[in-house]
C-alpha cells in the first residue's frame, strides 16, 4: 500500500489492483457458499409461512417446491429429478466460478 501510494495510486486503484487480488481465493469461496446455502433456504421459509409459500408464492422456494412434490403431493420421482437438476444447477455454477478464479489467477 505504501508503494502505490508513493507511487500515485489513490485509493481506488488500491483497492482494485492490491486488495482484490489478494481476497479473490476468499471472495471465490464466499460466493459458491452463499448461493449454495440460498438455494437450500427451506426452514426459514417453511417455519415463517406455515408450510405454503407464503402469500402469492412469494416465499416459493426450490426448498418448499421439492418438500411439497415429495410429502404433499406424492410426487416423489418429479422432487428427486427436481433434486438432481437443483444439483446440476449448483454444480455447474460451482465449476464455472471456478475456472473464472482459476482463470484470473493465472492472469496475474
Amino acid at each position: 500500500y505504501e508503494a502505490a501510494k508513493i507511487d500515485g495510486a489513490n485509493a481506488w486503484r488500491r483497492f482494485r489492483s492490491i486488495t482484490i487480488p489478494l481476497i479473490r481465493g476468499a471472495l471465490s469461496f464466499v460466493l459458491v457458499i452463499t448461493v449454495i446455502n440460498s438455494v437450500q433456504a427451506f426452514d426459514q421459509a417453511y417455519a415463517l409461512t406455515g408450510s405454503n409459500g407464503g402469500p402469492e408464492t412469494g416465499t416459493y422456494v426450490l426448498g418448499i417446491m421439492l418438500f411439497q412434490n415429495a410429502f404433499r403431493f406424492y410426487e416423489v420421482g418429479y422432487a428427486c429429478a427436481l433434486a438432481w437438476v437443483i444439483f446440476a444447477i449448483l454444480l455447474a455454477f460451482t465449476l464455472i466460478q471456478q475456472w473464472l478464479a482459476r482463470r484470473a489467477e493465472a492472469e496475474l
